[in-house]
């Protein structure tokens, strides 16, 4: 079979099981049973095999002008030729002996990093940059916890105690004797989430794995999505009074929405279910 063509990715249907339709240079497009179509790398580098997602594929991609190189990014929705891309990108690195699958994940952290940098410089560094590591005490850092909440929102001032945290640790690690102030307040003095104590519903669980096949995961983490969905404790197992049915969704998983986001899992929720 020769290389794939936009027609060809349009007219591929989806089938009970997930399958590959090859396109060139170790790449292929996996179709999942849900209709979703991703372009996959498969490459070995430093005598070990791996499988990088490149993104997923988007139709109306290929009618628009192609984006520039720097602009692409795996993981995106892509057209063919911007997929084509992002394999040449890939080959690249894996003949400098470098994986591009480790590099996403590393690209992931970085946007951490950036985020913790950002909270540093917008909350904390006005207020404490100019002190000593010994002046900073817990009251001063609840303080400004509790001025950051006011002004930017309790999910903000977590993220001050946890940067504080963090820096201190590190001092501690480095030889110096500092008490580390975070640790004196907990997160819930600062402010409390209120937990989603309630079991999902077998439509709701079909929109979760649903909105999973729009993003890449590694596989492991496809699994960790299964394992969680067939294991987490049903609320009514807490009470043998109540009643409950053997396709009763797990509780206590937490947000499952903003997890489906995050992670890909390409299985059917039929085939979940008879697993």
């Amino acid at each position: 079979m020769g290389d794939l063509t936009d027609k060809e990715l349009k007219n591929l249907k989806p089938k009970a099981k997930l399958y590959k339709v090859t396109d060139r240079d170790g790449m292929h497009a996996a179709v999942t049973p849900t209709g979703v179509i991703s372009f996959r790398y498969q490459y070995r580098v430093n005598g070990r095999q791996e499988v990088l997602t490149i993104g997923r594929y988007r139709a109306e991609a290929a009618r628009k002008l192609t984006r520039a190189p720097d602009a692409l990014e795996y993981g995106m929705e892509v057209s063919l030729a911007e997929a084509r891309t992002l394999l040449a990108r890939a080959r690249r690195q894996v003949e400098r002996g470098e994986s591009p699958s480790k590099a996403k994940v590393e690209k992931r952290t970085d946007s951490t990093l950036a985020m913790r940098r950002s909270v540093y410089d917008r909350a904390i560094a006005g207020e404490m940059s100019k002190l000593k590591l010994g002046e900073v005490t817990p009251q001063r850092l609840k303080r400004l916890c509790d001025e950051v909440k006011e002004k930017r929102g309790p999910a903000v001032a977590v993220h001050v105690r946890e940067v504080v945290l963090l820096v201190f640790r590190h001092a501690q690690g480095s030889g110096l004797d500092v008490s580390n102030p975070a640790e004196s307040i907990r997160t819930s003095a600062i402010a409390t989430f209120e937990p989603r104590e309630r079991a999902l519903s077998p439509s709701e669980v079909r929109a979760v794995l649903a909105a999973l096949d729009h993003v890449t995961a590694a596989p492991t983490l496809r699994l960790a999505v299964k394992f969680v969905l067939l294991t987490g404790r049903r609320r009514a197992l807490d009470d043998p009074g109540r009643t409950h049915n053997a396709r009763a969704v797990p509780a206590r998983l937490g947000n499952l929405t903003a997890l489906g986001k995050a992670l890909n899992y390409h299985r059917s929720i039929d085939s979940l279910w008879r697993t």
